[in-house]
């Protein structure tokens, strides 16, 4: 049983190996020119739906479903905010919702199919950027 579950565990882990391998870091000029301009949509942790426009200046103005606090409180909301790249080449975005200070980096990867993710390729760390 053990031997069983070693090697699921290892299968699994090559999988995630691979997926990473797969990826690629967006970086430099081609990170600029992703997101500047760029239509965003991404879904949080929580579920909540959001989307904004990169502008050139650095500012934003962006939307959510708002299922963070409940469905009592889940009313769409809208907050100005800013983006920017580090200097680590990495996309931050701090966004003034009315209840928290949202405040965050990470590095961009394209996936092997054209799809860009927050970090690593995972599903659940997908973002869009459209022009």
């Amino acid at each position: 049983m053990l031997a069983k579950l070693i090697v699921a565990v290892a299968l699994v882990a090559s999988f995630q190996v691979v997926a990473d391998e797969a990826a690629t870091k967006v970086t430099g000029d081609q990170l600029r020119a992703l997101v500047t301009g760029a239509k965003v949509h991404h879904t949080n942790s929580f579920g909540s739906e959001r989307r904004w426009v990169d502008e050139p200046d650095g500012t934003l103005t962006a939307s959510t479903t708002n299922k963070k606090h409940g469905s009592a409180m889940s009313a769409p909301a809208t907050a100005s905010g800013k983006w920017f790249i580090n200097d680590a080449d990495k996309y931050c975005i701090e966004i003034d919702w009315k209840r928290e200070l949202e405040k965050w980096c990470a590095t961009i990867v394209k996936g092997e199919d054209g799809t860009y993710y927050l970090g690593k390729v995972d599903p659940a760390r997908k973002i869009e950027f459209a022009k």
